[in-house]
């Protein structure tokens, strides 16, 4: 089952009310809600932070997980280069858009995103796991 979209971009935001606000523009393009999981400042460019956020899928099909998630994909930018599964594994894909290589993004801001998603299972900490 394809449970959740992850997602990680870095985008032009000075705190973590500016990441909020850039996410906050995100899900109002897509038809559900979406949680941060984190927010740094890029070590490589510290004028851009790393934004991870999560959103639900829920689909169990691997075609129609696709179909959805690429649909979303292009509500907040285009093009997205894509990766899809190596023979023989798992099936999990994911996109990158970039501005450096001509990608449009629909929230201001944002300089590079990724999604992925997949249908292996979370693993659980050591700690939690009976």
């Amino acid at each position: 089952m394809f449970e959740t979209i992850r997602w990680r971009c870095f985008a032009h935001v000075t705190d973590r009310r500016g990441a909020e606000r850039v996410v906050g523009r995100i899900e109002e393009l897509l038809p559900h809600t979406i949680e941060i999981e984190s927010y740094d400042r890029y070590w490589k460019f510290p004028e851009l932070a790393e934004l991870r956020f999560v959103s639900p899928l829920r689909r169990s099909a691997p075609e129609d997980a696709l179909l959805i998630t690429l649909q979303w994909a292009w509500k907040i930018a285009t093009p997205w280069s894509l990766s899809g599964p190596q023979p023989g594994e798992r099936h999990e894909f994911g996109g990158i858009a970039s501005s450096n290589t001509g990608a449009s993004f629909s929230v201001a801001g944002i300089e590079w995103m990724e999604f992925t998603t997949t249908d292996r299972q979370e693993k659980l900490p050591a700690d939690t796991a009976s």
